[in-house]
């Protein structure tokens, strides 16, 4: 990581010449820069992603809003039994997928969440009734499955329970389609960050979609997140950003908390978290 970490730095943060009392860097990244964890090569700054300069102007106007409570769902029940080694649990093939429960995201949904949506609960509809119950909420959490589609990035989804007419898949699609007023999306699942990468476009994929539902501020993941680091990394956010600091700056100290642990110093564990849109 070291060796590539640093040609990465000289080749993107080094001609940029940044004053030494440069505080926050703003990246709106290009083709295969979309998924480079800038917290690897800036690790003294606050970094927050935006698609475009314009769009930005455009979520300025959201900075003064401020909503109340934490919407937080998961643990869906993708109709398997837990298992004490999930690895050998029993996976439920959904479509092409094989999902295998995920206990430690209802941990998670407890400890952060006001409003809390589990199991059988934690469907597309719940949580659309869950949304409209408040004016704005402070945060909508998702725990559960990411589930990337490259090629069609408006099917990449997250995987939700099942119920009725619902395949329990909230695709990318479904979310441009809904109303979610919160000061921030969290899209606590693997890969969240990833869609298909358009020139001069950027990502097309959950991160646009949520934005363009109404969330400034959507927290995503690069590739695919260790469950107990996780928990210990949203935990974390949560009670700096409650303490008044600034989102950005909430997740760079969640970060280097995870690092700090032994078992979780290695990049594959906390880097892979970005937040895209405004960073206060």
């Amino acid at each position: 990581v070291a060796p590539a970490v640093a040609s990465l730095r000289r080749l993107v943060i080094d001609p940029l010449q940044l004053d030494a009392n440069t505080t926050r860097l703003f990246v709106s990244p290009d083709g295969a820069l979309s998924y480079v964890p800038f917290a690897l090569l800036a690790p003294d700054l606050e970094v927050a992603y935006v698609p475009s300069g314009t769009t930005y102007g455009v979520l300025l106007a959201e900075v003064s809003k401020r909503g109340e409570g934490v919407l937080a769902i998961g643990d869906p029940d993708y109709g398997a039994k837990p298992a004490p080694d999930l690895v050998a649990a029993a996976e439920v093939q959904r479509g092409s997928m094989n999902l295998v429960p995920l206990p430690a995201t209802g941990a998670e949904v407890k400890a952060l969440g006001t409003t809390v949506l589990l199991g059988k609960h934690a469907t597309e509809q719940g949580l659309r009734d869950a949304l409209a119950k408040n004016a704005r909420w402070r945060a909508v959490h998702l725990a559960c499955h990411g589930l990337v589609d490259p090629e069609r990035p408006m099917l990449s989804s997250l995987a939700l329970t099942p119920g009725g007419d619902d395949d329990g898949f909230l695709t990318a699609l479904d979310v441009f389609r809904m109303e979610i007023s919160a000061d921030l999306a969290v899209l606590s699942a693997c890969e969240t960050g990833k869609g298909k990468v358009y020139r001069a476009e950027g990502i097309a994929g959950l991160t646009r979609a949520f934005m363009y539902a109404g969330a400034p501020r959507v927290l995503v993941s690069l590739w695919k997140v260790d469950d107990a680091a996780t928990l210990a990394l949203m935990t974390r956010f949560y009670a700096g950003w409650s303490a008044g600091l600034p989102v950005v700056r909430a997740l760079r100290e969640a970060q280097r908390f995870v690092a700090a642990q032994e078992a979780w110093k290695h990049p594959k564990f906390w880097a892979a978290w970005s937040l895209w849109g405004l960073p206060d």
